[in-house]
């Protein structure tokens, strides 16, 4: 659903940041995504569960822009998950959980401040790990879109980002967070994130990598306040034949504080540190190597997907083991 709205006397009167001497618009977006799924693990009983976003995150949004001239604007994003099934917030106590962004522009690039989808994030405006098709399913049901199989960094309050396009083909971003959750200690005492990342598309071909580091100065449920930084190097490249997708990642993630990611991510809590404190005391983590095919082919109204992926962690301290999870799945997209 999209309605737009043209400056108006009441578009005036409620968004006061835009001035009248120029051309505004404001849009009010969403997408409603629901159904109802059904899995089964091994050694468990089948479930069949009401699903949101199985397809595509249920959300809705705000969205707005002021032409300064001169090819410069200023806009702004404001974006919320919902839960469709039971019509909660996506994130318990986040009004807009997937956006809350000020965005200033022109030839020279997008300069954007606020809450953001981080550049290994899977939302957000500035998230490029879906913009590099790692869901080549184009599923979010349970790990078909791979965000199972990669570590990612979600979202980040308090963010800095910039982001250029030199060329049609290339786009540039650089990204930093203040303060990933707060920011309120001193800079020193803060959990700071930076990001760069780099896409090439060109028709039917996308190539990309990302590079993040998350330095720790605020313990948490899972890192000490000393615990040592975790670096993520994410490599995706794939090329689209008409109906056709070949897809290839590489994921080599030093001091990872998890295992995989999204809702069935293993966290250092879960990884044998023994206890609470235990977690806050640790400086190293594990590292961990993912590597990952896919190839799908659709047809007018279905696609069929084939993907294997594996994912090699080296345990250390203080988890010491080594694990090898290989994973291959057969599924329909309507």
């Amino acid at each position: 659903m999209s309605i737009k709205i043209i400056k108006s006397a009441a578009a005036i009167t409620c968004l006061t940041a835009m001035s009248a001497a120029a051309a505004s618009s404001v849009s009010v977006y969403g997408v409603i995504d629901t159904g109802f799924g059904v899995s089964k693990g091994k050694g468990q009983a089948a479930k069949v569960q009401a699903i949101s976003g199985g397809n595509a995150a249920s959300r809705w949004g705000l969205k707005g822009q002021e032409d300064l001239g001169g090819g410069n604007y200023v806009k702004f994003v404001l974006e919320q998950g919902l839960k469709i099934n039971n019509g909660e917030r996506q994130t318990s106590g986040v009004l807009f959980d997937r956006d809350s962004l000020l965005i200033i522009g022109g030839r020279w690039g997008e300069l954007g401040l606020g809450r953001s989808g981080s550049l290994m994030g899977t939302t957000g405006y500035f998230g490029q790990f879906p913009k590099m098709s790692a869901n080549p399913m184009a599923c979010n049901y349970l790990d078909a879109a791979l965000i199972g199989s990669l570590v990612n960094s979600g979202m980040l309050n308090n963010s800095v980002t910039y982001q250029v396009k030199p060329t049609n083909t290339l786009t540039l971003t650089a990204q930093y967070s203040n303060g990933i959750s707060t920011d309120e200690a001193k800079w020193a005492k803060n959990n700071h994130y930076y990001g760069l990342s780099a896409q090439y598309k060109n028709k039917g071909f996308n190539l990309g990598t990302i590079f993040t580091v998350i330095d720790y100065r605020q313990s948490g449920a899972n890192n000490g306040a000393d615990s040592d930084p975790t670096y993520n190097l994410f490599f995706a490249v794939n090329q689209t034949f008409d109906q056709t997708r070949v897809h290839f990642d590489y994921q080599h993630v030093w001091n990872s504080r998890s295992l995989g990611g999204g809702p069935n991510a293993f966290y250092a809590k879960d990884l044998g540190f023994g206890s609470t404190a235990a977690v806050k005391g640790s400086k190293k983590a594990s590292a961990q190597t993912h590597l990952s095919s896919v190839l799908v082919h659709r047809w007018p109204a279905a696609g069929f997907l084939v993907p294997s992926n594996g994912m090699w962690e080296n345990g250390r301290e203080p988890v010491r083991r080594k694990m090898l999870t290989v994973t291959a799945t057969v599924g329909l997209l309507l």
